[in-house]
């Protein structure tokens, strides 16, 4: 994933749709024709008109950090189990935290940190966890998971079980003489809905960065691993870390707009993969094309090297689907939603094309 929707937005429809249209491109559907763009607006527009949890009026403009975020949040709620419900409230908290802007330590601001503007002296993990959405995400989550009946009760007072904000219930200052517990999240509960229709809906009518024709290469109870591989001893000291972690993965579920620890897309897998080696890489298979350096071919290739190829929703020009080389004639990705992460043959993983191949080593 990567840059995304800075349209304004006019209205409902036109809100919604340019919403929606930089979540394409940032999910890995800058392949997808204006036609079917619009078809995707059009989808997600009729089922927001059908929901009436979902809230009327103009909805803010997101930029692509803030569209990327969001759409983290939601991997990561619909990855942990806790569904569309964990998933809006989750979007809620965040929105009315944070704005869903990754937040850094700001002068006065008693030290909150990222998404959820939680604290390292609360108990909410390192500054570092705090600040990686997925990982703040996922700390959500599991907090949310811990308030009894959380699924029963209103979500903004599940939030507020999590937070512990100002709006108790009690009328103050800090929280502008609110009697309603969780008040400043029950005001973005819609909100978060129309946000939560539009990521949905979009993940439902693509394969968003998946692959065809897939095919383990090896025993399937090792997700495709042969079982006498290991790491090419030629690989670098950068390269053996991110393949070490891509196979810590196999068998990780494919989940659209997921960056880990349990579930990934293509391109989330092999961003974790390198920053594992301290190598920055963008969460969008159409930047990963043009990071590190070109490699003429197979023949040129190293172990860690991205492999991009059309995948289910790409071109050549302009690929949908990235994987790891691991060296052998292998390929390690985040295929589908059926298999997972797996590893394959090379010339299975490149039946369908072969985009380019980066070296970031």
């Amino acid at each position: 994933m990567g840059s995304g929707a800075k349209a304004a937005a006019v209205g409902v429809a036109g809100a919604l749709a340019a919403l929606v249209l930089g979540l394409v491109a940032l999910a890995g559907g800058a392949g997808l024709s204006a036609a079917a763009q619009g078809a995707v607006a059009d989808s997600v527009l009729g089922q927001v008109q059908q929901d009436e949890c979902v809230a009327t009026g103009p909805v803010p403009t997101l930029d692509g950090a803030q569209a990327s975020n969001a759409e983290t949040i939601v991997a990561t709620a619909e990855a942990l189990g806790v569904g569309d419900q964990g998933a809006q409230i989750a979007l809620m908290t965040a929105y009315t935290e944070s704005g869903l802007d990754n937040l850094g330590p700001e002068p006065g601001n008693d030290g909150s940190l990222g998404l959820f503007q939680q604290r390292v002296v609360a108990g909410w993990g390192t500054a570092a966890e705090e600040e990686d959405p997925t990982d703040a995400a996922g700390m959500f989550v599991e907090h949310l998971l811990a308030v009894p009946d959380w699924q029963g009760i209103e979500p903004w007072v599940a939030a507020q079980d999590v937070q512990n904000s100002a709006f108790d219930g009690d009328p103050s200052t800090a929280n502008g003489g609110s009697a309603v517990v969780g008040g400043n999240y029950e005001a973005n509960w819609k909100l978060a809905g129309r946000f939560l229709t539009a990521i949905m809906g979009l993940s439902d009518v693509q394969d968003c960065g998946a692959e065809t024709g897939a095919q383990p290469a090896g025993p399937a109870s090792q997700y495709g691993l042969p079982t006498d591989y290991t790491i090419p001893s030629d690989a670098t000291p950068a390269e053996t870390l991110a393949i070490t972690y891509a196979i810590s993965k196999l068998g990780d579920a494919y989940v659209w707009g997921a960056a880990g620890p349990n579930a990934f897309d293509c391109s989330g897998l092999t961003m974790m993969a390198w920053a594992e080696a301290g190598v920055t890489l963008d969460h969008y298979t159409g930047d990963q094309i043009d990071e590190g350096t070109p490699v003429a071919g197979y023949a040129a290739i190293s172990p860690g090297d991205l492999v991009l190829i059309p995948g289910s929703d790409g071109t050549l020009a302009n690929p949908g689907h990235v994987g790891i080389y691991i060296g052998d004639g292998l390929v390690e990705s985040a295929v589908d939603p059926e298999q997972g992460v797996i590893v394959q043959t090379w010339a299975n993983f490149v039946a369908g094309g072969l985009s380019g191949i980066r070296y970031l080593g």
